[in-house]
């Protein structure tokens, strides 16, 4: 008899790793220190809401959600229930099993008032949406369930550069390029205020919360004004932001992104020098491939060698 619990009933939490590890680690290999991160130790995840379906005791499937605080930085969260990892065992499949786990995680949310739920695109999130690996069964089973299948956003990646394009940069002599140090912040809090209201903000606000700065944030001053950003990671950095989850893929990887451009500067190719900039940083400290993750942007990307290696969907359901 298969039964279902929440994540405060059941502790064993390196279990759904395991299991996730096992069917899974061959495309997406979670390590101890993201799930610690992404889940664990995420002050957004919601045990009560989160849950594992169990088979003569051992995990056979699971549901990990997130639900935002009353932080108005991100204001929309506040309404959304976010499921931030989920898992059927492939000889558990179609005996209603994922069913049964989202109509659990759906009434819960239902209870803490939220009136969306999104698959991904949690703080410390694993996917901004469905892999399309999944594709022949993941997006079916949502929209059975009533969830709208959405448009697709990618990852990014390239090991090879174009040294000369790196070096020809358009503003080096009219704004100032800098990575962000203590005397930086709260310059560099007004630009996001001011432009980049919401998440980006959020996360800078967070990063700073660790007070030490390791070249990790490149902005562009307009003499006082930052104007543009840049965020550029390697494996050293304490927190692993969303671009470099899946580093054991990787030879020595390097993340780049997000990228922002005040709107009243937006036509004086500082976007480009920012991309240059960043990938030259991440170059000189050892990277061998860099990653773009969550973007549109192919066009964009690809003047500068990137190609696609991941693909999400989007998934959502109002409740």
């Amino acid at each position: 008899m298969i039964q279902y619990k929440n994540l405060n009933e059941f502790k064993d939490y390196s279990l759904l790793q395991d299991l996730w590890n096992q069917e899974l680690k061959f495309m997406y290999p979670i390590s101890n220190f993201i799930f610690n991160q992404n889940v664990i130790n995420c002050k957004y995840f919601d045990k009560d809401s989160s849950v594992v379906a169990l088979y003569d005791n051992e995990p056979i499937g699971f549901v990990i959600s997130k639900v935002w605080d009353n932080d108005e930085r991100v204001i929309k969260y506040q309404s959304i229930g976010f499921i931030s990892l989920f898992y059927v065992a492939r000889k558990f499949r179609r005996q209603g099993v994922g069913s049964k786990m989202f109509e659990i995680v759906e009434e819960k949310f239902k209870h803490l008032g939220k009136s969306e739920i999104w698959i991904g695109k949690d703080i410390n999130n694993f996917f901004p949406g469905i892999p399309v690996d999944f594709n022949n069964l993941t997006p079916n089973f949502l929209a059975k369930i009533g969830y709208d299948i959405g448009s697709c956003t990618h990852d990014v990646i390239s090991k090879y550069f174009d040294k000369e394009m790196l070096h020809n940069i358009h503003n080096k002599d009219t704004f100032k390029f800098k990575f962000v140090e203590e005397k930086d912040v709260n310059a560099t809090k007004d630009f996001f205020l001011r432009c980049f209201p919401g998440r980006w903000q959020y996360e800078f606000e967070e990063y700073c919360k660790f007070g030490s700065f390791n070249d990790d944030y490149l902005v562009v001053y307009d003499q006082e004004k930052v104007i543009g950003f840049v965020r550029i990671s390697t494996t050293n950095v304490p927190v692993y932001p969303y671009h470099i989850v899946w580093y054991q893929k990787f030879e020595n990887l390097g993340g780049l992104g997000p990228l922002g451009v005040d709107r009243d500067y937006r036509k004086h190719h500082l976007g480009s020098d920012l991309i240059k900039l960043g990938i030259t940083a991440l170059l000189k400290r050892g990277v061998k491939e860099i990653l773009i993750d969550w973007t549109g942007l192919l066009d964009l990307y690809g003047k500068y060698g990137f190609e696609v290696w991941k693909s999400y969907t989007a998934a959502s359901k109002s409740i």
